[in-house]
């Protein structure tokens, strides 16, 4: 996600018009409750195979964060965050297992091949 900044500074993000898209998708699905963020990672490698894998888990991040500024502490528009923050960590721990037994890890569709040892993401 080129340009995007996170944390403090996440009501900023910019970027490409694909990493936008990608985090507006991110955004929608983590807001559709109470399960939408279930195919949220199955459904961006579907939608940008091409991507860097990388871009997955900034764009989730990236939304995750733009929801927090959205709303404040007790909503329930937080626990959309709350999955985006599991789901962008399980993404990396992902992309850890795929470089640790040497699989292809650059990009999102190199995950659903990896879901053909372990379909987690898959079955979600």
């Amino acid at each position: 996600m080129t340009g995007a900044k996170t944390g403090a500074m996440a009501g900023a993000v910019t970027g490409t018009p694909g990493d936008l898209d990608r985090m507006q998708f991110a955004i929608e699905h983590l807001l559709d409750a109470p399960d939408g963020w279930r195919p949220l990672v199955r459904e961006m490698v579907a939608r940008w195979p091409e991507a860097p894998a990388g871009e997955v888990i900034l764009a989730i991040v990236a939304a995750a964060t733009e929801i927090e500024q959205m709303f404040g502490p007790g909503s329930p528009s937080r626990e959309g965050a709350a999955q985006g923050w599991r789901l962008a960590a399980l993404v990396g721990a992902d992309l850890c297992a795929m470089a640790a037994v040497g699989l292809p890890h650059v990009t999102a569709g190199d995950m659903a091949r990896y879901w053909k040892i372990d379909p987690w993401f898959r079955d979600l």
